[in-house]
């Protein structure tokens, strides 16, 4: 059949919107449209219909817009900024009503989207001509940050683009193997490794195997990714991470930059007079066990440090004023509230800097104890001061001995002289010698009479069980003041983490992570008050702040051994977890074959895979099945709850 075709040029305000237009879902924003109809012209007419509106002498003719809306709304989105004159016109074609509603069914469908590869090459063809990537970026409307990532996909080896175009690899699998500009690199991570091998996260770690994430490494941090590549490192920076990871290729160089700067921070650290000062790159828990820390006094503060000590508490105060003002007011924005919470973490640091140099020790201990000049878990430098080695404690404790003895014979009367010296000749008399196997046995019995009264006061008991998780739980790993009790608590959250790079954005961790800094907030700030804070406690919270730090120990993974235990705890609390887990693309949905996702529609609801998601592509399928999946507690075998 042959259409006549009527074209007119129409002013935009005349256009509205048609009850034709078989698009009846939200269009979504237009601004990418917007910028591309700017640049390029309007390429195709609208199709139009006439349509009466208004009564009486207000009635006039309109055109309703049957197929072509959004690029309506982009138009009227230039006019609003000022990118067209009130007066412009618009090219369209006159339809007559009966056709209205199959061409506007015919124009949404039929068409096949540019494929993201063909979109690649067009966008490195532009750049080929000479177009910056900021021009590209503006007349697409898109951000500078898309046009380089497009530039940098389209620079893959062209195998592994080939294979993208027959759906043999995904867009997250190349993304993953764009991290290296080597075509031989990206062919090898993809072609030797098995099938099952081959997630994003398995292809980004085989080809930064070696390297060090700068974000969670403390080396990277303290050194800086300036210093390191003024120093000539390489940093390899990933462009599809919303954080734009950063990976380094030389840990030797940024090894040798760390104690460069270490050094430099030991050398009056050397000068306070400690029989040793070592610097070491890493000093975690394990790292400190064969030192033991000695006893330090604390000194008065200074006028000064008073004065400094009284200020962070007036602005701590006023800053947790402004704290619960925020929680009550109706509006408050993200930018607020960070800027609350980092100038409180800024006073507790100042706080412990000012708390730890008070600490003094005595000449004695100076010369046989030492310091390490470390680096934290936050990458800042830290000198942790009067540690001992068991050498450094024999070597103190023979000289002890050896001035006992001294002591024992100045005291003596000499041949010849008085046996009534008088008082200026007094001295007196040594500490009662006591030999190292004595001091163990008395230090038994001791220890069974303290176990005998705590046996009796339920309460104390309570407190020291708490002292030891609570230590664990929130005290520094080096920094920790010994408990009396030999308990050991491994919280486990590291372990999980390692098993789950999602499990931060559940609402599983973010409720402990919230308990947690509720009960870090009321912790006294220097931690060798904490066991008589925990006496004091009611024994009700008491209670609550144990079974917090116990649930903290909780390791439900299988290569624990303790899978029926786990599964005991979960029947006992009533665990469902449709309350704490969704299948997310990154959770689940990427990690399982198209036929198990749609398996899940199945079993979630009947409706939810009757529409031929089976032949969708799996990217595609992800992202539908996971919108579909929200909401409806619907869980895989393994996280449904075990029959009574």
């Amino acid at each position: 059949m042959e259409h006549t075709k009527e074209l007119l040029s129409i002013n935009l305000s005349d256009l509205v919107p048609s009850p034709f237009n078989v698009r009846r879902h939200s269009p979504g924003q237009v601004e990418e449209l917007a910028a591309l109809i700017e640049s390029q012209g309007l390429l195709h007419p609208l199709m139009v219909t006439e349509q009466v509106v208004g009564r009486g002498k207000t009635r006039g003719i309109k055109f309703a817009v049957a197929a072509g809306e959004r690029r309506r709304r982009a138009l009227l989105l230039l006019q609003q900024h000022g990118r067209l004159p009130k007066t412009h016109e618009v090219l369209c074609e006159l339809l007559p009503p009966e056709r209205a509603l199959e061409v506007s069914i015919a124009e949404n469908s039929g068409r096949e989207a540019l494929h993201p590869a063909d979109e690649f090459d067009a966008f490195k063809a532009m750049i080929d001509e000479g177009k910056g990537v900021e021009d590209v970026a503006a007349r697409f409307g898109v951000s500078v940050l898309t046009v380089q990532r497009r530039l940098k996909l389209s620079a893959l080896s062209p195998k592994l683009l080939t294979l993208y175009r027959e759906d043999g690899i995904n867009l997250d699998q190349l993304m993953a193997l764009a991290l290296s500009d080597e075509h031989s690199a990206q062919e090898r991570t993809w072609f030797d490794a098995p099938s099952w091998d081959r997630s994003a996260a398995a292809l980004k770690r085989k080809l930064t195997a070696g390297e060090i994430e700068a974000a969670s490494d403390a080396l990277a941090r303290y050194v800086g990714l300036e210093a390191y590549e003024a120093a000539g490192g390489v940093v390899r920076r990933d462009l599809f991470d919303d954080e734009q990871s950063r990976f380094l290729s030389d840990p030797t160089l940024l090894q040798r930059l760390a104690t460069e700067k270490l050094e430099a921070l030991a050398v009056p650290v050397r000068a306070e007079g400690w029989a040793w000062v070592e610097v070491r790159l890493e000093a975690d828990a394990r790292a400190l066990r064969q030192f033991s820390p000695c006893e330090a006094s604390m000194r008065k503060p200074t006028p000064r440090e008073r004065a400094d000590l009284d200020e962070l508490a007036a602005r701590a105060s006023e800053l947790e004023r402004l704290s619960d003002a925020m929680a009550e007011a109706t509006y408050w924005t993200a930018d607020e509230a960070e800027r609350i919470d980092l100038e409180e973490q800024a006073i507790v640091a100042r706080r412990r800097a000012i708390h730890e140099a008070l600490k003094v020790w005595s000449p004695e201990t100076m010369a046989h104890a030492g310091a390490v000049v470390t680096i934290n878990r936050e990458g800042e430098a830290e000198v942790i001061r009067g540690l001992m080695q068991d050498a450094d404690r024999k070597a103190m404790a023979a000289a002890q001995k050896a001035a006992d003895r001294s002591a024992r014979r100045v005291g003596k009367p000499s041949d010849g002289s008085s046996s009534h010296p008088d008082a200026t000749n007094r001295v007196e008399p040594p500490a009662a010698f006591c030999s190292e196997s004595l001091g163990k046995r008395l230090a038994a019995h001791r220890t069974v009479a303290l176990q005998a009264e705590l046996v009796r006061s339920t309460p104390i008991a309570l407190a020291v069980l708490a002292h030891a998780f609570v230590q664990r739980a929130f005290g520094d790993d080096y920094r920790r003041v010994a408990s009396a009790l030999q308990i050991a608590p491994q919280t486990s959250a590291h372990a999980l983490q390692a098993a789950a790079d999602d499990l931060k954005v559940g609402s599983a961790w973010q409720a402990i992570e919230a308990a947690k800094l509720a009960w870090k907030e009321r912790l006294p700030e220097r931690s060798e008050e904490w066991l008589h804070w925990l006496i004091a406690l009611p024994q009700t919270e008491l209670l609550d702040l144990l079974g917090l730090c116990a649930s903290l120990t909780l390791n439900a993974l299988p290569n624990c051994g303790a899978v029926s235990g786990a599964n005991a705890i979960a029947g006992a609390v009533g665990l469902d977890m449709a309350d704490w887990w969704e299948p997310t693309a990154q959770g689940y949905l990427n990690h399982v074959p198209k036929a198990q996702i749609v398996q899940a529609l199945q079993e979630a609801g009947p409706d939810l895979a009757d529409d031929g998601v089976g032949a969708m592509k799996k990217d595609v399928l992800v992202v539908k099945a996971a919108a579909r999946l929200a909401g409806k507690r619907w869980l895989p075998a393994q996280l449904r709850r075990l029959p009574n």
